[in-house]
């Protein structure tokens, strides 16, 4: 299953779908702020732009993929997906974070969390190698200091 950006809620909702000069009744089966799962009898195809009109609410996207009777719809646009699934009327789309940084999605948290903490996996193992080198450095130069002692008393 693939990894998702931000979880996906189970619907049952029927809606109109318009595109390219046609209209087609369709059911959303799951929604998230970035898309809808649909399933209708002919799709359209995958790159076309649609709207959907659901729970008396017009959504503008593009079809991001389409196999068999189901398809995938991509928003221009973000959408608080809890007040579209409840059918509250106004607005649905989410304002966008002005300056500062934008919101990192979990799974590029993840990612960023598994990259530190191989580099710090390297760094400590690198450490201690470092560490290991320089007892074993030691430990040879005192057995050859040793050694030379040795040497200069049997040699009188």
């Amino acid at each position: 299953m693939k990894d998702r950006i931000e979880p996906r809620h189970k619907v049952l909702m029927r809606g109109k779908l318009h595109g390219s000069g046609f209209a087609r009744d369709v059911c959303v089966l799951d929604a998230s702020s970035r898309g809808l799962l649909l399933t209708l009898a002919t799709p359209p195809a995958r790159g076309e732009m649609i709207d959907i009109m659901v729970n008396g609410h017009t959504l503008f996207g593009q079809v991001e993929w389409s196999h068999g009777r189901r398809m995938g719809l991509r928003f221009r646009e973000r959408i608080d997906v809890l007040a579209f699934i409840a059918g509250e009327t106004g607005p649905l789309a989410l304002k966008r974070v002005e300056g500062g940084r934008r919101p990192r999605s979990p799974a590029i948290a993840l990612d960023w969390s598994r990259f530190l903490a191989n580099r710090m996996q390297f760094v400590v193992a690198l450490g201690l190698i470092a560490i290991g080198g320089w007892f074993l450095f030691d430990f040879v130069r005192g057995s050859m200091g040793s050694l030379d002692r040795i040497g200069h008393f049997l040699a009188r």
